[in-house]
């Protein structure tokens, strides 16, 4: 910011979000209106102060702006120009003032803005915090809340047909023929026959019986394989016509 002439400075401290928003915004764009307010008759002499007004969303936001002679010869330089050398600088004047911006009180609209910023933040990430001031169209936001709800719903008919499942597996447990062990032991067999190798789980649905009750036959009559292809599968042993564990 420059006052006229232009060799003549001013160096102006601006809170962060103040400097972002003057960033965005394009070559010839107001960037507020500056009115010069009365200072305290008990302040330095040397003391100046303005209000700094800017147009947001929520309504005008106002700054103070105060400031004081430098304590010191202040000046700045700039990079040369196109034809300059490499580290060259140029002189662009001398810094005559110091200012400070800082935010006056805030008005009930910004603080609201503010607190909306807030919640939205802090909802659950799966509803997604809508900040952008497109996002808040009615449109959107019934957009993002049907799909939340269709994921929700798909979420809800899996933990349905898993528990459906549990359920059938344990009345199907409950319908199953108590077999002695002579009559599962052959049983097994007779699938070991057919196949030669067996998952207890697979061998246990194939004979409609409990994988804790198959266990111990399989114990007797197989060999439980550790490496492998067939890794935690079942092999008869070599003494009831299997080949031994590979």
């Amino acid at each position: 910011m420059s006052k006229a002439p232009a060799s003549n400075l001013w160096l102006v401290k601006v809170p962060k979000r103040l400097a972002e928003s003057w960033k965005e915004q394009g070559p010839g764009s107001s960037l507020g209106t500056l009115e010069p307010v009365e200072t305290s008759a008990a302040g330095p002499s040397d003391k100046q102060a303005y209000k700094l007004t800017m147009p947001t969303d929520a309504g005008p936001m106002e700054y103070t702006m105060t400031g004081t002679e430098p304590p010191g010869a202040m000046y700045s330089f700039l990079p040369g120009g196109p034809d300059a050398s490499d580290g060259e600088m140029r002189l662009e004047g001398m810094i005559d003032a110091k200012w400070d911006v800082n935010a006056a009180e805030l008005n009930a609209s910004y603080k609201q803005l503010v607190r909306d910023r807030q919640e939205s933040a802090a909802a659950r990430p799966e509803l997604q915090a809508i900040t952008q001031a497109e996002d808040l169209e009615l449109g959107g936001v019934t957009k993002r809340l049907q799909k939340q709800g269709e994921l929700n719903k798909q979420a809800r008919e899996l933990k349905k047909r898993k528990e459906d499942l549990a359920e059938q597996r344990v009345m199907e447990y409950k319908r199953m023929k108590k077999l002695t062990r002579k009559e599962l032991r052959d049983l097994v067999f007779e699938k070991f026959e057919a196949q030669r190798y067996w998952h207890k789980t697979d061998l246990a649905n194939a004979l409609r019986q409990k994988p804790s009750e198959l266990g111990p036959v399989l114990d007797e009559v197989c060999d439980r394989i550790k490496f492998g292809e067939h890794k935690q599968e079942y092999e008869l042993k070599a003494q009831f016509g299997g080949q031994g564990a590979a």
